[in-house]
């Protein structure tokens, strides 16, 4: 089964993980400070991360996976 292509090399746009209960995927919050645009990656299979580059993983794996909080999304340790 081939795998997902996926967005990689998001490093430097990275601004948080969360993850949805609902539709129990992980979802990569991710900023482009010179667009000003916004963006989300669902991950819904963990295989779909070894599409990712080695930057990304180190980054992703040192960040810690928020919870859904009743009714919105809490983001934890948000890069700058």
């Amino acid at each position: 089964m081939p795998l997902r292509a996926m967005e990689h090399d998001f490093y430097e746009d990275f601004q948080g993980c969360m993850y949805n209960q609902s539709t129990a995927e992980a979802v990569i919050s991710l900023f482009d400070k010179s667009k000003g645009e916004s963006r989300r990656i669902s991950v819904l299979d963990p295989m779909w991360l070894v599409n990712f580059s080695k930057k990304d993983i180190d980054v992703y794996s040192t960040t810690r996976l928020c919870m859904k909080s009743q009714t919105k999304f809490k983001l934890n340790n948000i890069r700058s």
